[in-house]
This record gives C-alpha cells, structure tokens and sequence, in this order.
C-alpha cells in the first residue's frame, strides 16, 4: 500500500513499498514546465535539467555520475511542457546515498560558469539533432500550430538562438526561485520500509532546506493558463522520402482514475498496439504505411488524442482517407464487444506487468498526485477496471474521437491530392 505524506518543510512525499524488489527508484518532481516560461525565459526549464547533472555545493559533475553509475544505477532527468523531473534507480542497499545525491542535485546545484558554456553547445546540439530528425520535426511543427502564439506550443528546448542568449545568472536566479522543497514531490517505490524511508527523506530534506533557508525567498508560484487549440488541415513540403501526419484533437482531462482508464481503453482500442484498430486497417489490412499508432496524453489543465502515421507519397491520399473514413466511421461502426474485451485485457495485463518495475510506480505515483491529490493502489485500480464496461466506453469513444480536430501532413506531399482534400500549404518555420 502506497503512503502519502507533506513534509514539515512542504515536499510532498509518496512512498510505495516492494519488498521482493532488488531496486529503489526516486523522483524528485517540479511542477511546472516550458508552458510556464515567460518569452525571455525560453528554454529556461531544459537548460536546468541538464545542468541539475553539473555540480553541486558538494560534488563535481564526474563526481555526480561516479555515485549512481558505479553502483550499476541509473540517473536521469526530463523537462516536460507541465513538469520537470530528475530520478533515479539504483540497488537496494545504496538508495539512501543516492536519495542524499539526488537532492542535492535538484536543490543544491551550483551552475559552475566552465560547464554552463559547454553544456549550452551541448544543448545547441541536441536542438539541431531535433532539425535532422523528421518525425521530431513534424511534431515540433505540429503543435506550434495547434497551439498557435502560447508557450505551451513551442520547442520544450527553445530554439537555438533563445538558447544561445541565455546568461548563467539569469538561469541560476530563476532556478532557486522555482526549484525550492516547498513545490516538489518526491516519489520513491521499491525495497524498504514506507515509514522509515520517508522519515528517512523528512531528516534529509530539513539538512537541505536549512542549508538554503538563508538565501531563498518563499518559492515562485508560476501560472498555467489552459491551451487554446487551433483545428485545421495544413502541408509542409520537405524533401524527406516519407510523409509524416499527425491529427490532434484536445479534451478536457479526466475527472478521475476511472475516466483515464477509460480513456486508455479507448486508445489501445484505436491505435495503441498492433492489435488496434488503425495498425489492423491501415497496415495490416491494406499496406498503406509501416507506422501507425494513437496516444493519449494529459498536460496539467488539458488532455491530447493524437494520431501519427507514416507513409510514402504514393499512399498518402489513400492512408488520410482511411483514416478519415475510420475516424467518422465511429458513429456507424463503432468499436465492437471484441475489440473492447482485448483492450480492457491488454490494460489490465499492462497494469499488473507494470508493478514489475520500481521506476514505473516511481512515476505512477507523481502522476496521480498531480492529476487527482491522492494515490490509488493497484487493486484500486484493478476495481475501476472491472466497472468499466462496454458500452460506456464505446459511448464515450465515439464522443472523443469524433471531436473536431487538427491535420498536419510535413514531408513528401502530392500537393493536387492534397488540395482536393482541403489542405492547405503552410508556411515552414
């Protein structure tokens, strides 16, 4: 049974309990993300996720990694448009050295000027690896469109010029303004007692909050303002050998575990695996691409269906027509009583596969606690999912997936095809 728990110093904590686990997993976890970056501070949030792994008022960058690595561990951080979260996984008997580590790096990182440079080419880098990766690329392109002149929009990593303007006191200032206990989760999961180690995070996070007390204000509170979609149906050419598109519709998020579980029924029924609806139709069926697939994913004040599909020019029209005609199809064929019970299955099989592993309930945890302000185990889980039954998840399926919704198609485009169908050039970025 997971534990939950607010730290005197403010730090949520949620601890969950695997006795036959030969790993701890931990994620420290900052509430906000690129979304919430005003125009100067573009890039700002991904900047300081790579130099969380730099230095610190205790250790070196080398020194850093020795800890988590030589162990056979792992240490890691990502920078989402809503979130900003550094973790790791590491054996049982050294997770409270790593815990010590790991709060040290999101609280108590020093910025060293000598490796601000050079990780700003590092990240220069890493944007313009993006610039030669087509399938990043579309959905980069994608979604500057849907959400068009609102940060949660654009390059979680910033362009390159944003990048290269960004001053280390400038980034140092707005990081111990909003990477501050007082905002942050930590989730752990894996073999140890839940009291003992959250008493055990409680001592470490007073020593923490003690040695920044003195030169940091009440955290920053930085707002998020719920995305605005724009729907249409838009081409980019590009000389790629394949056409990239994408279909976007936004809803609202889910009201509980109950709707998400329902909501992740749906997609595993339209495009979550290779038994789904798309994979079979467009693949298997008919040959019209390699990769298909749907996904359904939640921001703080929002959720995203999106399809993605990949195919050759020549198929194109024919791949958006299927994809249209399955999309409006809902309605007239909706998803069938087999269809549903291989989906609810598959769910359930994921579910208890997924309590396997310390990082995934690590991350289940934090998930819940920002989506709902509470925690549920699995058997709590388990019990939605047998409430869920067929026609309510059909109901709702043709509801959400018939909403009106946006078209990119980046790539190889047979423009007079296109054309016919409504599409309607764009202007590249």
């Amino acid at each position: 049974m997971s534990m939950l728990r607010r730290s005197a110093v403010g730090t949520v904590l949620a601890a969950d309990s695997m006795p036959a686990a030969s790993s701890v997993s931990i994620g420290i976890w900052i509430p906000y993300g690129s979304r919430c970056e005003k125009p100067q501070q573009r890039g700002f949030f991904h900047f300081i996720e790579h130099m969380l792994f730099k230095g610190t008022n205790g250790h070196n960058a080398r020194e850093l990694a020795r800890i988590f690595e030589r162990t056979g561990g792992f240490v890691n951080a990502f920078c989402e448009r809503s979130m900003t979260c550094v973790h790791c996984t590491v054996p049982v008997n050294v997770w409270q050295e790593s815990c010590d580590t790991l709060l040290e790096m999101a609280f108590l990182s020093s910025f060293p000027e000598n490796e601000f440079q050079k990780e700003k080419a590092v990240i220069v880098s890493e944007i313009l690896q993006t610039d030669d990766d087509p399938e990043e690329l579309a959905h980069e392109h994608f979604f500057q469109r849907f959400w068009p002149e609102q940060t949660i929009g654009l390059p979680i990593a910033g362009k390159v010029d944003e990048v290269q303007a960004i001053a280390r006191d400038e980034l140092f200032s707005f990081y111990i303004r909003v990477f501050n206990p007082e905002r942050a989760l930590i989730s752990i999961a894996g073999s140890f007692d839940e009291n003992e180690a959250i008493e055990r995070i409680e001592r470490m996070l007073e020593r923490v909050y003690t040695l920044i007390a003195s030169s940091r204000h009440t955290a920053s509170a930085l707002s998020i303002e719920r995305a605005r979609p724009q729907n249409f149906a838009l081409y980019e050419k590009k000389p790629l050998a394949l056409s990239y598109a994408i279909q976007g519709t936004q809803a609202p998020v889910p009201r509980d575990s109950r709707d998400y579980l329902i909501s992740t029924i749906i997609n595993e029924m339209w495009g979550g695996s290779t038994i789904s609806r798309l994979f079979q139709r467009l693949r298997e069926d008919r040959g019209l691409c390699y990769t298909v697939y749907s996904s359904y994913e939640t921001e703080a004040d929002e959720s995203l269906w999106i399809v993605h599909l990949q195919s050759a020019k020549k198929f194109l029209p024919t791949a958006l027509d299927m994809l249209d005609e399955e999309t409006n199809g809902l309605a007239r064929t909706p998803f069938s009583q087999s269809e549903f019970e291989d989906a609810h299955e598959r769910v359930r099989g994921l579910i208890a596969l997924s309590m396997d592993d310390s990082d995934y309930r690590q991350r289940r945890m934090a998930r819940q606690f920002f989506a709902h302000h509470r925690l549920e185990s699995v058997d709590e889980e388990l019990a939605w999912m047998s409430s869920i039954g067929y026609d309510e998840t059909v109901d709702v399926s043709m509801k959400m997936l018939a909403s009106s919704s946006a078209r990119f198609v980046f790539g190889a485009i047979p423009e007079r095809e296109m054309k016919k169908r409504g599409y309607l050039e764009s202007e590249g970025f």
